[in-house]
């Protein structure tokens, strides 16, 4: 299969790790990516996209407590693993990254990074050299449209993550088609 010539602006594309996945006029490729800057802000969470979810289905997806079904969904639509804790950001669910290649401005790809903060899902953009508002927002509505477009399709799993300033564990994924978040006691 032959591949357009990507641009890569807004940070750099290290690898491929999963099959790409096109949407309407753009194309989300799983990748190892680097961004432009440092101390990179959450933007464009779920929760502002709410709009966009099917009718009836915002109990499924939880906004604003959304990690365990966006996860869930990415491994169902990607195949892709879950990073384990030591690779996600401290009180983070997940830590995935992505190209998007914006097939109707002459194939331009830009990285980005979907994560969760408290379970809050949000997607981070280069800080240094950032891609245009506009241009943001179109990445997060295709983004989010697309996990939203089979929004029961999510993959089955459980996860964890240490919760220090209130010392518990919060276990949380996907138990038979239904997102979960537990805490536990630390025991300790």
């Amino acid at each position: 299969m032959a591949y357009p010539t990507l641009t890569i602006r807004h940070g750099e594309l290290n690898d491929i790790t999963g099959a790409p996945q096109r949407f309407e006029d753009v194309t989300f490729i799983p990748a190892r990516v680097t961004l432009n800057g440092s101390s990179f802000p959450f933007s464009h969470s779920l929760h502002e996209y709410a709009d966009l979810i099917p009718p009836g289905m915002d109990s499924i997806v939880h906004p604003g407590n959304d990690a365990p079904w966006v996860l869930g969904r990415l491994m169902a639509l990607f195949n892709a693993t879950p990073a384990s804790s030591e690779f996600r950001p401290e009180k983070s669910c997940f830590h995935e990254s992505f190209v998007v290649v914006l097939h109707a401005h002459d194939n331009l790809a830009i990285p980005f990074f979907c994560t969760d903060y408290y379970c809050k899902s949000s997607l981070i953009f280069s800080t240094h050299d950032p891609p245009e508002p506009a241009m943001q927002e179109l990445i997060a509505r295709r983004f989010w449209s697309m996990l939203f477009s089979d929004a029961t399709n999510v993959a089955d799993y459980e996860s964890s993550m240490f919760h220090s300033g209130a010392c518990v564990w919060v276990r949380f994924g996907v138990e038979d088609g239904e997102p979960f978040i537990r805490g536990e006691e630390d025991g300790t």
